[in-house]
């Protein structure tokens, strides 16, 4: 038996796993405001739980990992390995990113659980190389590998490298110099960075990306362009992202901005950009998803292997 969780920014999921598979009814998720720690969420849920001390327990978490340690980055939060293996009873487990936790998920994600952004067929080949985005608070992607029955989920970050000049070139086409003040790809592909990005196009004051949204939804033409414009900008990270990892399994697209401009008529703008020919012979009908199901994370870490004493 064992315990998963997925702890955000803003919500804690957690549930039990039994042999790869959540046991039904027992997700719950957990304001973290409400929470003056982690330890104390899985406190609460292990006394409604009132059934046996799960032998382990898988954790992602939305921020770095540092061995068995992470901390959230808006609050203060500090998840402990070793803390959790002794309020278990000494169970054993690890703490992963939740980008790793959804690279896991890849191969149990069904029509259900994810959004097609772009058509393509998979190519039959081995190994199965797929690439989990995602654009959220911050930004990193997760390339997955299966081979037969080994899955490996590395790790990554492209988030920190410089932004590439065809998105920077696409950039100040639409405005002179706009590119100059995002010099990562974390920088433009992120939450601040998708709120920074709109708020330079229409020169109107910052809003959180909740608020572009509902703006959008609205029927707010400036804001709504320029959310389209920055879809484009999504479409062309999409064809870097494809030439660098060849997933041509697909990509999974995850995380707040991801799912709020792709699930709109929005992705069409991303879809035509991806669509485009590319330079070089490659693969490229490769599908592109968004993935939709809140309990995604939450079933890569019922998948994740752990080492055996």
């Amino acid at each position: 038996m064992r315990l998963v969780a997925d702890i955000g920014g803003t919500n804690s999921r957690l549930a039990i796993a039994d042999a790869g598979q959540l046991r039904p009814g027992s997700t719950r998720s957990f304001r973290n405001e409400d929470f003056a720690s982690f330890d104390a969420v899985v406190d609460a849920y292990l006394t409604a739980d009132d059934g046996p001390a799960p032998e382990e327990f898988v954790v992602a978490v939305a921020g770095p990992v540092d061995g068995d340690t992470a901390r959230l980055t808006n609050r203060n939060w500090e998840i402990s390995a070793p803390r959790l293996a002794a309020r278990l009873g000494e169970g054993r487990g690890k703490i992963i990113n939740d980008l790793v936790a959804l690279g896991y998920s890849v191969p149990q994600l069904g029509p259900e659980d994810m959004l097609t952004v772009a058509n393509g067929t998979p190519e039959n080949a081995s190994p199965r190389q797929s690439l989990v985005v995602g654009i959220g608070t911050g930004f990193n992607v997760s390339p997955v590998v299966e081979q037969g029955d080994t899955l490996l989920c590395l790790r990554a970050e492209f988030g920190h490298t410089a932004l590439p000049a065809s998105i920077a070139k696409a950039m100040d086409a639409r405005q002179a110099g706009l590119s100059e003040s995002f010099p990562t790809v974390e920088h433009c592909f992120s939450g601040r960075g998708f709120s920074e990005v709109c708020r330079q196009v229409t020169g109107r004051t910052a809003s959180a990306p909740e608020a572009l949204m509902r703006l959008c939804d609205e029927g707010d033409p400036a804001i709504s362009d320029a959310v389209g414009f920055y879809a484009e900008l999504m479409g062309r990270l999409n064809r870097e992202l494809m030439l660098t990892y060849l997933p041509t399994n697909g990509v999974y697209f995850a995380g707040s901005v991801a799912r709020s401009i792709l699930t709109r008529a929005f992705c069409t703008r991303f879809r035509d950009i991806t669509a485009r020919a590319y330079p070089v012979a490659t693969h490229a009908t490769t599908p592109a998803f968004v993935i939709t199901a809140d309990t995604a994370a939450l079933h890569g870490c019922a998948q994740v292997p752990l080492d055996r004493d």
